[in-house]
C-alpha cells in the first residue's frame, strides 16, 4: 500500500535551470497555510533533474523552529535552530536524471516558515539552483495528499532577516529558540574570547544543566527535566558547525554527569528511580544500551542530588547532594561521626516553612566505588551545593548557596565558597538554627560572595589559560549572570581567596562548566528551570604564556592536616590517639579539627582521661569537645569542672567562644545539669556578661536563658537597646564593593538597617521563663514596633513576628497582660500596594510573541517611575520579593533581568504554570470526605496541615487535619494567573520590563537597554 501510495502521488518533475557561475538564488520562505499551528508538522517535496557530470551539490536550510532533510530516502541535513542553517554535502547522494528532496519541517508556536537552497555545480563550471517556492509541494496537517505551498514571505524579509547570510532576525516572532546573549556582548578579561557554539531549540531539547565529555572529545549535556545530548564541538578557531545528537536512553533529568570507568554515570533528580545510573555501551555502535540503577537517593528537585566528579587517583568517583536528600541508605562510611543539630535553645523553622523538619547533615559530599557498593560521607554541613570540583592537589572546593530569605537576619549566611576537608561540617541546619562560621565543631568557608543562586564550579587545570586562571577556581552564580574566577592562596592548613568576575552577561544563567582536556578550553552552559539554553566556548588569545603551571606546593601546615585525616577512619587503631593529641592545640584552627574529628573515631574509652586531665587550654576544649560528642554521660560532671577551670575573663576571642561552645555541646549531648550545678556556671558566665565581643554575647545569652540565670533578661535588655551591628556594617560594605548589579539591586534594603545584634537577642529572650518583671516585659515587647521599616528576605516579617508570638507564650502566664502585650507590640500590616495607579491601558490578551514585537528596540528611554507603579498595579508586587520588598509568594525577582531572556521572562509572566519551581509548588489535597483543599501547604505541625489557598492572603491558612487527608499530590497549575499584565498598554508594559529587568534601580547601568 504505501509502494502504491508514494508512486500515485509523485509530481512532475520540475525543470531545471542552469545560471552563470556567479547567480545568487533568491529563495521563498514557504508553509503549509498563512497561518501556522502550534506544534505543526509540514512535509516540503520537489523533485528535479541533473546531468551526469555533477562536480558539487551542497544543501543550505532552515525552518522555523526545525526541520530535517533526505535527498531520494537517505537523511542529509537536521536544522535544529532555525537561526543556525544546516548545510550539507550531498554531492554522492545525487542520481543523473530524477531526483527528490524532501524537508519536513515543524513548528512550536507562532510564525512557520522553511527556506532552502541546493546549489549544484557540474564539471564545466555551471550552476544549478533548486530553491523553495511555490512549487515545492506540501502535506501538512495528517493529510495524505500533497498540495501547492504557500508563500509567506521573500528571502530577506522580516521576521527572518537574510539568515544565510549570517543576518541577524529582525523582529517578529523570530520562533524558538530566541537570541540569546551575544557572546560579544560578554564581560570578560583582556585577552580571553568567548564563542556561542550552540542555541538549543528548548521545546526540542530542553535546558541544559549538566556536562561531561566523553573519551572521542564530544560534549555530553543534561537537560534538567528531559534527555541526554552528545554534542561534537568544531575545532578551535571556527564557532560554527556545532553538532547535536540526542542520546538513545530512557535515563535523564540529570543534575550531574561523568563519562568514566568506560562508561556515563548519570545522576537522575528530575525523575523517577532517582539516584545514581551507570549506562554502558556493550556492542560497540556509540550508544547507550545497558543502564544499571546503582544508589538511590531519596531525594529530588532543586535541592536533589547534584554533581559528579572522578577523583584525582582516578579510583573512584565523588558526588554531592542538597539539603532535601537524605544521606545514601546504607552509608557504609563516613569521616564525620554522630552529627546531630546541637541547639542549645529550640531553633524557630522557616516562618514560610521551607526545608521545614529537615536535619543535619543537609547537603553532604560522598566518595563512591565504580560500582557502587561502598558510600563514604566526606563533608557535610551545606544547604545546597550544586558543584564541586578538586585542585591541582586533590583539595576539595564547592560553592555553597544562601537561603535569600534571611536576608537581614543574623543567621543569614551569603553563597560562600567552602574548603571541603576530610570530615568537615559546614555548619547548615534549617531555618533559624544554622551555626555561626566560630562553632569550633565546623569549619568556615575560605570567601563570602553574597546573595546568588551557585550552580557549576570547576578548576582551571588543564586549561591554556594563564597561570593565574589555571590555577583559578571558577564558580558560576546562576541568579546573576555572573562566574566568579575565585583566587587561591595557601594560608595555613587551608586557603584565603579573592574573588574576580570573570564573565558576566545579562542574561546569563550559567547552569555547568567544563575545561575540555583536548583542547584547553572553558566550555559552558546557561539554563535552568526552563530557561533559554545555549552553550559557549571560552578561550585565551592573549599573550601570556599558557604553558602547565605545576601545583603549588602544599604548606606545612597543609601536610599536617593531611596526616591527621589519614586517621578518620575506625581502622586507624589506637595510636591515633597519640598522633593527633599534640596538635589539638595547634595555632591553625583546620588542624586542631583534623585532630579531633581523628580522635572521636577513637572509643573515648581511651582517651577521655587524657581530656579531662589536659592542662592547655586550647587542646582541652577541643578535647572536651570531642569527648561532649563520643563519650558517655557519665562523664558530664568532670567535664564541667574541667571547663570551668579555663579562665573565660583572660581567654583570647577565639578560645573564649570555643569554651563557650564547649559548654553548649556538654549539655546538649549529655543533658542539662541539675540547679546547683547550673548555679555554679552562671556565676562563671554572668561575670563576664555582657561583653564587648557581640558574637561572645550572643552565646552567653543563650547560655544563660538555657541554665535559667534570673538576670539574663535585665542585661540582655539593656544590651539589646543599645546594640551596634557591626555585623550588617560589614555585609552593607561588601555588598557595595561589587560590581555584578547586585550591591545595587538591594542596597535599599540593607540601608534600612535591621539590626541583626538586636534580632539575635530577641530570639534568644523569646526562650526565657526566669528573670521578667512587669517594666521588663513591657520594654522588650515596645522594641517590636521599632521593627516596622527594617526590611529583609521573603521570610525576614514573619521571623519577627514568630519571636513575638514564642516570647508572649514563654514571658507572660498572665492571659490578661498576655493580651495587652499583643496588642501593644502588633505592627501594623504593611499595604505593599498602597500607592496603587490604575493602569491606563487599553490593555488586550498579550502572546509572548507580541511582547518581543513591541520590545524589539529594546528598552531605552522608559519611564522608571511608571515602571515601579505598574510593578504594584500588576499585583507583582503582592507576591514576589523585589529589591528588599514585597510578597513571598513566589520567587525573588530581584536579579531577574540577569538570568532571563524576555522571552523566558515572557513565559514566566504570561504562562506560569510551564515550569512551577519546586520552592513555590502547590498541593491538591483529597480529604477522605472526598473534598478537596488545593494550596501550597506552609506548615505541618501539631498533626495539622496549614494550607495558604489563596497567594493574596498568605496568612490566610487553611488548618487541615493529617488524619482527614486521603492523598496528596502535586497540583500542576501556578498560584500566580496568568494575564496580570493584559490591562497595560503598551507604555506601560515596556515600562515595567524595563523596571524588573533593572533590578528596580534607575541608576543600574542596565536601566533602560
Amino acid at each position: 500500500m504505501k509502494r502504491l501510495l508514494c508512486s500515485a502521488l509523485l509530481p512532475c518533475a520540475a525543470a531545471f535551470v542552469f545560471l552563470p557561475p556567479l547567480a545568487s538564488a533568491e529563495p521563498q520562505w514557504i508553509w503549509a497555510a498563512k497561518q501556522a499551528q502550534p506544534n505543526e508538522k509540514a512535509l516540503f517535496r520537489t523533485t528535479f533533474a541533473t546531468p551526469a557530470n555533477v562536480k558539487s551539490a551542497k544543501l543550505t536550510f532552515t525552518c522555523d523552529n526545525s526541520g530535517t532533510a533526505t535527498l531520494n530516502g537517505s537523511a542529509v541535513a537536521e536544522s535544529k535552530d532555525w537561526q543556525r542553517p544546516a548545510t550539507a554535502d550531498v554531492t554522492k547522494l545525487l542520481r543523473s536524471g530524477q531526483n527528490e528532496l524532501r524537508i519536513e519541517g515543524r513548528n512550536e508556536d507562532g510564525t512557520a516558515a522553511l527556506v532552502a537552497v541546493l546549489t549544484i555545480e557540474t564539471a564545466d563550471g555551471k550552476k544549478q539552483v533548486i530553491e523553495s517556492s511555490g512549487k515545492w509541494e506540501v502535506q501538512a496537517r495528517g493529510g495524505s495528499l500533497f498540495q501547492p505551498a504557500v508563500v509567506i514571505a521573500a528571502y530577506g524579509d522580516a521576521p527572518w532577516g537574510a539568515i544565510f547570510a549570517g543576518a541577524p532576525a529582525q523582529g517578529g516572532d523570530a520562533g524558538k529558540p530566541v537570541k540569546v546573549v551575544d557572546a560579544a556582548s560578554l564581560q570578560v578579561p583582556p585577552g580571553f574570547k568567548a564563542e556561542l557554539l550552540y542555541t538549543v531549540p528548548k521545546e526540542e531539547q530542553g535546558s541544559w544543566v549538566a556536562m561531561t565529555v566523553d573519551p572521542k572529545g564530544r560534549l555530553i549535556m543534561a537537560d534538567q527535566y528531559g534527555g541526554l545530548y552528545r554534542v561534537t564541538v568544531p575545532p578551535i578557531g571556527t564557532s560554527t558547525g556545532t553538532k547535536v545528537e540526542p542520546l538513545k536512553t530512557d535515563v535523564g533529568g540529570a543534575h550531574g554527569l561523568l563519562y568514566a570507568f568506560d562508561s556515563l554515570y548519570v545522576m537522575v533528580n528530575e525523575k523517577e528511580a532517582k539516584g545514581l545510573w551507570r549506562l554502558h555501551d556493550t556492542n560497540g555502535d556509540d550508544q547507550f544500551d545497558k543502564a544499571e540503577h546503582l544508589r538511590k537517593l531519596d531525594g529530588g528537585g532543586e535541592h536533589g542530588p547534584h554533581a559528579l566528579m572522578l577523583s584525582p587517583d582516578k579510583k573512584s568517583l565523588y558526588f554531592a547532594t542538597g539539603n532535601h536528600t537524605k544521606p545514601p541508605e546504607p552509608l557504609e562510611k563516613s569521616r564525620s561521626t554522630g552529627w546531630q543539630e546541637d541547639h542549645i535553645l529550640p531553633r524557630m523553622w522557616d516562618a514560610n516553612g521551607h526545608a521545614k523538619g529537615i536535619l543535619a547533615p543537609g547537603g553532604i559530599i560522598c566518595k563512591m566505588d565504580p560500582d557502587g557498593k561502598e558510600i563514604e560521607l566526606i563533608s557535610l554541613g551545606y544547604r545546597n551545593q550544586y558543584d564541586f570540583d578538586f585542585d591541582a592537589n586533590g583539595e576539595i572546593f564547592t560553592f555553597d548557596s544562601d537561603m535569600e530569605w534571611d536576608l537581614g537576619t543574623p543567621w543569614y549566611r551569603p553563597t560562600r565558597i567552602a574548603h571541603a576537608t576530610s570530615g568537615s561540617d559546614l555548619g547548615w541546619r534549617s531555618g533559624t538554627g544554622t551555626w555561626p562560621t566560630y562553632y569550633p565543631d565546623s569549619l568556615p568557608p575560605v570567601l563570602d560572595v553574597g546573595p546568588g543562586s551557585p550552580t557549576g564550579t570547576v578548576f582551571g587545570t588543564g586549561a591554556k589559560f594563564p597561570t593565574k586562571y589555571q590555577r583559578a577556581f571558577f564558580a558560576a552564580d546562576w541568579t546573576y549572570g555572573t562566574m566568579y574566577a575565585i583566587h587561591l592562596t595557601p594560608q595555613g592548613a587551608s586557603f584565603r581567596a579573592e574573588k574576580e568576575e570573570f564573565i558576566a552577561g545579562k542574561p546569563l544563567p550559567l547552569s555547568d562548566m567544563l575545561i575540555h582536556p583536548q583542547d584547553g578550553a572553558m566550555y559552558f552552559a546557561i539554563g535552568g528551570r526552563k530557561t533559554q539554553s545555549a552553550l559557549y566556548r571560552m578561550t585565551y588569545i592573549g599573550t601570556e604564556p599558557t604553558t602547565p603551571a605545576p601545583a603549588v606546593a602544599p604548606t606545612a601546615e597543609a601536610r599536617l592536616r593531611h596526616q591527621l585525616e589519614t586517621l578518620h577512619n575506625r581502622d586507624a587503631g589506637a595510636k591515633a590517639v597519640d598522633l593527633a593529641w599534640p596538635h589539638l592545640s595547634h595555632p591553625d584552627r583546620f588542624v586542631r579539627y583534623a585532630a579531633h574529628v581523628a580522635l572521636e573515631h577513637r572509643p573515648a574509652t581511651e582517651w577521655s582521661a587524657r581530656a579531662l586531665a589536659e592542662k592547655n587550654p586550647i587542646a582541652a576544649v577541643e578535647a572536651l569537645i570531642a569527648l561532649s560528642r563520643v563519650g558517655d554521660k557519665s562523664l558530664q560532671p568532670q567535664m564541667l569542672e574541667a571547663l570551668g577551670r579555663i579562665d573565660l575573663a583572660t581567654a583570647t576571642p577565639e578560645l573564649r567562644l570555643g569554651l563557650l561552645r564547649a559548654w553548649q555541646l556538654a549539655f546538649l549531648r549529655m543533658g542539662k545539669p541539675a540547679p546547683a550545678v547550673a548555679n555554679k556556671i552562671i556565676a562563671q558566665l554572668d561575670a563576664i556578661y555582657p561583653h564587648q565581643d557581640y558574637k561572645a554575647n550572643r552565646e552567653l545569652a543563650a547560655l544563660l536563658v538555657y541554665l535559667d540565670s534570673p538576670t539574663v533578661v535585665a542585661k540582655t535588655l539593656a544590651a539589646m537597646n543599645t546594640a551596634r551591628d557591626d555585623e550588617t556594617e560589614v555585609a552593607i560594605g561588601n555588598l557595595l564593593s561589587r560590581h555584578d548589579g547586585y550591591g545595587r539591586a538591594v542596597e535599599a534594603a540593607l540601608n534600612s538597617r535591621p539590626n541583626r545584634q538586636q534580632i539575635a537577642y530577641a530570639l534568644t529572650l523569646r526562650n526565657a521563663t526566669v528573670g521578667w518583671t512587669p517594666e521588663l516585659r513591657k520594654t522588650f515587647f515596645a522594641w517590636f514596633p521599632r521593627t516596622h521599616e527594617w526590611k529583609g528576605g521573603n521570610s525576614f516579617t514573619k521571623f519577627i513576628d514568630n519571636i513575638r508570638t514564642e516570647a508572649l507564650v514563654n514571658a507572660v502566664p498572665d492571659a490578661a497582660a498576655r493580651g495587652a502585650l499583643d496588642e501593644s507590640s502588633k505592627k501594623a500590616p504593611v499595604n505593599i500596594v498602597a500607592n496603587f495607579v490604575m493602569p491606563k491601558g487599553p490593555g488586550k490578551a498579550y502572546s509572548v510573541d507580541d511582547v518581543l514585537a513591541l520590545a524589539q528596540a529594546g528598552l531605552k528611554g522608559r519611564n522608571f517611575e511608571q515602571g515601579k507603579a505598574m510593578f504594584s498595579s500588576t499585583l507583582c508586587l503582592a507576591c514576589h520579593h523585589f529589591n528588599g520588598e514585597g510578597g513571598n509568594v513566589g520567587p525573588d525577582l530581584t536579579g531577574s533581568g540577569s538570568r532571563y531572556t524576555l522571552r523566558d521572562l515572557m513565559e514566566n509572566i504570561l504562562e506560569p504554570s510551564k515550569v512551577i519551581s519546586d520552592q513555590y509548588g502547590s498541593e491538591q489535597i483529597q480529604k477522605k470526605d472526598g473534598s478537596l483543599v488545593i494550596g501550597r501547604v506552609v506548615v505541618e505541625e501539631n498533626e495539622k496541615l496549614f494550607v495558604m489557598t489563596n497567594p493574596l492572603a498568605p496568612d490566610d491558612q487553611l488548618a487541615v487535619n493529617a488524619a482527614d487527608v486521603q492523598s496528596r499530590k502535586v497540583y500542576p497549575v501556578s498560584m500566580m494567573p496568568p494575564g496580570l499584565i493584559n490591562p497595560l498598554n503598551k507604555d506601560e508594559l515596556l515600562d515595567l520590563l524595563a523596571y524588573i529587568q533593572s533590578a528596580g534601580n534607575p541608576k543600574d547601568p542596565a536601566f533602560g537597554k
